[in-house]
């Protein structure tokens, strides 16, 4: 379990600090190996596999939500794809751009390529499907709809902590349902 990342900062002893920091290098001891090896498959260079890890390691830090803390190689591995959806998009948007400036046609995809994609983006529509209808509603408005946790919480009339938990159990099902048990 990750330790809350405001009591370090509270601590009154240089002996709670030190237990945050060797509850988090735990942490990383144990999931950024296995977030490296996922990534291995997807993304060919090591320093941008690395930038990744460091990224999500970053985010997971940062979080306010209590799930990080509960289960942070779950919140970990989807932060990971989510990064990686991110630079995916990022890359299609740069290669239509720059199609566009060439005047030329997009390039097609490798079958196999596109054949996992494929794959991957229906194994994620069913995970969302079956998640439970007020933590899907949560989870997509998060993720969809890109409204943070106090318009949610706002718009559905419920806490930020149950915003916080309803994203946090959407992300653990859906790890599960996708193969990626944390």
């Amino acid at each position: 379990m990750l330790p809350h990342r405001n009591r370090a900062r509270a601590s009154s002893s240089p002996a709670d600090a030190t237990a945050d920091a060797d509850g988090f290098d735990q942490v990383y001891r144990i999931e950024a190996p296995r977030l490296r090896r996922f990534l291995k498959r997807r993304i060919w260079a090591e320093e941008d596999r690395n930038d990744i890890v460091q990224e999500a390691f970053l985010r997971l830090v940062a979080s306010p939500s209590g799930a990080a803390r509960a289960n942070p190689g779950a919140y970990l591995h989807g932060i990971v794809r989510h990064l990686l959806a991110d630079r995916v998009r990022a890359w299609a948007r740069s290669e239509r751009s720059s199609q566009m400036e060439i005047g030329g046609g997009m390039e097609p995809i490798a079958p196999d390529v596109a054949a996992e994609v494929s794959d991957m983006r229906e194994r994620y529509r069913k995970a969302i499907d079956g998640l439970p209808p007020k933590t899907k509603e949560v989870y997509l408005l998060h993720r969809a709809e890109e409204f943070g946790y106090r318009q949610i919480a706002d718009q559905l009339g419920i806490s930020i902590r149950t915003v916080e938990w309803h994203v946090a159990q959407a992300i653990v099902r859906i790890s599960k349902s996708i193969g990626f048990d944390a």
